[in-house]
């Protein structure tokens, strides 16, 4: 009889997964939104803040392209968690981008990963301390 193994959580795999969080802000502070976007699954969610979700990579790309340049983004308070091959992750934030207010906020990120493969994001969910602009009429 064989005998299963599941994958386990090691302080390795949190490691790279608060890695993830360094290399997001690298790759929007550089404008590299494709190595931004390639961080997410295939099928993978993105819910930015006061916005609907966008659903699969190429539409998170093109999302991203259409921003202004970014001039600051930083995570306080990054921690993660996970068993086996998903995790997540919450953290603060901190984000300016030409030209519009400072924002600041919390995320929840969840984390898939295939056996022997990278992690990936397939959900993040932004919310902003801005209040949302009133409807106009």
């Amino acid at each position: 009889m064989q005998t299963r193994t599941e994958p386990v959580f090691t302080a390795q795999d949190e490691a790279a997964l608060r890695g993830m969080f360094d290399a997001a802000a690298r790759h929007v502070l550089a404008g590299d939104w494709a190595s931004w976007a390639g961080m997410y699954s295939e099928d993978g969610s993105f819910k930015p803040a006061n916005g609907p979700a966008i659903k699969g990579r190429p539409n998170i790309l093109a999302w991203a392209q259409g921003l202004p340049k970014a001039e600051a983004l930083s995570f306080q308070k990054v921690e993660v968690w996970g068993e086996g091959n998903i995790a997540y992750g919450t953290s603060g934030y901190t984000f300016k981008l030409n030209g519009l207010p400072p924002d600041a906020g919390n995320q929840l990120v969840v984390f898939r990963r295939s056996t022997g493969a990278p992690w990936k994001l397939v959900a993040a969910n932004v919310s902003s301390n801005l209040s949302q602009a009133p409807a106009t009429k």
